[in-house]
C-alpha cells in the first residue's frame, strides 16, 4: 500500500478533529429479506421497522461514544517534536528506537487515544458499515442501499470496489477509509476468483476489523508526519520505512484487537462494532504513549 507522503500534513491552524469528523449522514442498517437471524424484522425495503438506535450511526454518534471530553483543543506546534523524531529516523539515525519515539510523540500531540478515536470518526462509521455488513445487514448510505448477498457471481475485485466504493464517505477523510477497506478487504476475504457471500464467517469478520484498523491508524500517522517523509528521496528506502511503520502498527493494533475481542472472533456483535473500534485505536495510540524514550 503507497502512503500520503507527499502531503504535508496539518499545521498549526488545523483543528485537532476536522469538522467532518464531528456530524456526518447517516449509515443505515436493515435486515435483508428473508433472513432468519434472530434479529429486528424487516419491512417490505428489507429495512429495520423499528426505531431501534442501533439500525444506524453517524460521526456524531460515534464522537458522543468516545470516552473523554468532547472538545480538545490542539496544543502550539503539536507535532513538531514527533516529526522532527521521525524525520531523524528517515534520515537513518536511530533507526527503530527513533520510530517508537516519533509514535509516542505522535501519540501525544494528536490528542492521546481519544483524540485519535475522535479525529478518525469517519473510518469508525464506515468500519461499522462495512462489519454490519459482513454480519448480515443491508446498507443503506445517501440513499443507496447494498447487501452482500448482491454481489454473488462478481469477481472478487469487483466486490471490493463496490463495497468501497459504496461505503466511502464524501468528506475529507474520503481517500484514507478507501485505502483502508480496499486493504482490508483484499487481505480478509478468500483468494478465490469469484465473490460468494458464504465465504464471510466470523474469523474473516475479525480479520477485516484488524486489517482496516491498522491501515485507517497507519495512514492518520502518515499524514501527521507531513513533511517528514521528505527526509529520504530513495523509494527503496521510502518502501523500507512503510513496511516498518506498518508492522509496528499491525503488531500493536492487532494485540488490542484480541484485547477487546478478548480473542475470540464471536465476541464481534452488531451491537459492539463500533465501540471495539474506538476501543481498539484508543488503547493503541495509549500503548505508545507508554514507550520510553
Amino acid at each position: 500500500m503507497g502512503t500520503s507522503a507527499s502531503s504535508t500534513g496539518p499545521n498549526n491552524q488545523s483543528p485537532l478533529v476536522p469538522p467532518w469528523a464531528e456530524q456526518s449522514d447517516p449509515v443505515q442498517f436493515g435486515t435483508n429479506e428473508g433472513a432468519d437471524d434472530g434479529q429486528d424484522s424487516a419491512d417490505g425495503d428489507g429495512q429495520d421497522s423499528s426505531n431501534d438506535p442501533n439500525q444506524e450511526i453517524d460521526n456524531g454518534k460515534v464522537q458522543e461514544q468516545i470516552p473523554g471530553p468532547a472538545s480538545i483543543p490542539a496544543p502550539p506546534n503539536r507535532l513538531a517534536s514527533a516529526r522532527r523524531s521521525f524525520g531523524e529516523y528517515a534520515n537513518g539515525g536511530g533507526g527503530s528506537s527513533n520510530l517508537r519515539s516519533s509514535l509516542r510523540k505522535y501519540a501525544k500531540g494528536s490528542g492521546g487515544g481519544s483524540g485519535t478515536s475522535r479525529r478518525l470518526a469517519s473510518g469508525i462509521s464506515a468500519g461499522t458499515g462495512l462489519l454490519r455488513m459482513m454480519s448480515g445487514d443491508s446498507v443503506t448510505v445517501n440513499n443507496n442501499t447494498l447487501s452482500l448477498s448482491e454481489l454473488n457471481g462478481l469477481t472478487t475485485d469487483q466486490a471490493i470496489d463496490r463495497i468501497t466504493e459504496h461505503l466511502t464517505p464524501e468528506n475529507g477523510d474520503a481517500d484514507a477509509v478507501r485505502i483502508a477497506l480496499d486493504y482490508a478487504l483484499a487481505e480478509a476475504l478468500p483468494d478465490e476468483d469469484d465473490f460468494n457471500v458464504d465465504v464471510i464467517t466470523e474469523d474473516v469478520m475479525h480479520e477485516a476489523l484488524s486489517c482496516y484498523l491498522t491501515d485507517l491508524i497507519f495512514q492518520d500517522i502518515v499524514t501527521g508526519m507531513g513533511r517528514a517523509w521528505f527526509h529520504t528521496e530513495h523509494a527503496s528506502k521510502h518502501h523500507r520505512m512503510e513496511e516498518e511503520l506498518r508492522e509496528l502498527v499491525k503488531v500493536v493494533t492487532q494485540e488490542q484487537v484480541e484485547k477487546v475481542t478478548h480473542g475470540n472472533a464471536g465476541n464481534i456483535t452488531k451491537d459492539n462494532i463500533t465501540q471495539l473500534q474506538i476501543a481498539t485505536i484508543t488503547q493503541t495510540v495509549e500503548v505508545w504513549e507508554s514507550y520510553n524514550d
